[in-house]
């Protein structure tokens, strides 16, 4: 029997290499699904809709972890209000129409900028919320 001697890494340290993993496989997954297997340009990540995909899914993930552990609060009010009525199942549905909404339109004159600006923005709220991860 082997014993262990208790030093495992902490939950936060777990649930960021999980993200990091997960956010890597969907990177990948872009990669190879990119017209003619090319690499893409930084203007092409920047303005795609799967790069929203994959933050959203660290911003939810990080979000659910932070408000079940109590370590952090819903800083947006629309955001709390609909969770206090339907738990998570919102947050997911409108991620989901988010991404749905990008995917669709991508084609649509202006939506490079549209998609680039909810990149920033969703990018920047999961990388926020991970920090905040103890």
């Amino acid at each position: 029997m082997i014993e262990h001697s208790g030093d495992y890494p902490s939950p936060a340290t777990v649930w960021r290499a999980i993200l990091i993993y997960l956010a890597v496989c969907l990177a990948g997954v872009a990669l190879v699904c990119s017209s003619a297997f090319a690499a893409p340009t930084l203007e092409e990540v920047a303005t795609s809709p799967e790069t929203f995909g994959i933050c959203k899914a660290a911003d939810v993930a990080s979000t659910v972890y932070l408000l079940e552990h109590g370590w952090a609060v819903e800083g947006n009010p629309l955001v709390a209000w609909s969770m206090r009525i339907g738990g998570y199942m919102p947050l997911v549905l409108v991620s989901a129409g988010l991404y749905w909404a990008l995917k669709h339109y991508e084609d649509e004159p202006g939506a490079p900028l549209a998609t680039g600006v909810a990149n920033v923005v969703t990018c920047s709220v999961a990388a926020h919320n991970l920090l905040l991860i103890p």
